[in-house]
């Protein structure tokens, strides 16, 4: 499903990436469309997905990519599989309390003979390495480390996909909360709204 909440620029995606799954599957088309309600403007994606067609999840990452607006993607309970690229579209990617990401390697059905079989493996393996080129712009270690992480069919609470760089923060009280990259920037955010404060107080004071 895809609800577009226009007042609070928001898009809403919850359950099976791609057409065919159910009556209202999270679609590339679905979201692009939705996105055209907002412009240019800033956008906030909420997510609740157990995944489902690599490439359609991988169409919607590169469209909320290219967005010109500030994309943030807030996992509300589920980003799994095809859904956990989705989330990391976001250039802040929040993780609700309780809220999980999962990563595997791709999956196929298969039936035929051996040659089915043989072609099935190749593309399978073509799939992962795709998912691995987006999954290392964000986390830790080389291609064999993260392949492996996808091979155990890799779980993350909240905390460790913020370890992980799947993540870049947690939403704290039910508001939105970007982690601060190192300590430097968030004593230099502390010290801007002192200053903020500080300004206002002059001018409050100034005008009586």
């Amino acid at each position: 499903m895809i609800e577009v909440r226009a007042e609070s620029a928001e898009i809403l995606l919850s359950g099976i990436v791609g057409d065919g799954w159910d009556e209202n599957p999270i679609t590339h088309k679905g979201v692009s469309e939705a996105l055209k309600s907002f412009g240019s403007s800033d956008v906030t994606v909420h997510i609740n997905s157990p995944g489902g067609f690599a490439d359609e999840g991988i169409a919607i990452y590169n469209t909320l990519r290219k967005h010109p607006g500030e994309v943030t993607t807030i996992n509300d309970s589920l980003a799994a599989s095809a859904a956990s690229v989705i989330f990391l579209a976001g250039q802040n990617r929040l993780m609700a309390d309780g809220s999980r990401v999962m990563i595997h390697r791709a999956l196929s059905f298969v039936m035929g003979n051996q040659d089915d079989f043989a072609k099935a493996i190749n593309s399978l393996k073509a799939y992962d390495a795709s998912m691995i080129d987006i999954y290392s712009k964000y986390m830790s270690g080389d291609s064999q480390a993260i392949e492996k992480l996808m091979a155990d069919e890799t779980w993350y609470n909240v905390d460790e996909a913020i370890a992980s760089g799947l993540a870049t923060g947690r939403v704290e009280n039910g508001k939105k909360y970007r982690k601060p990259k190192n300590a430097f920037d968030s004593a230099a955010a502390m010290l801007a709204r002192q200053k903020m404060a500080q300004f206002a107080k002059h001018l409050t004071s100034k005008t009586q």
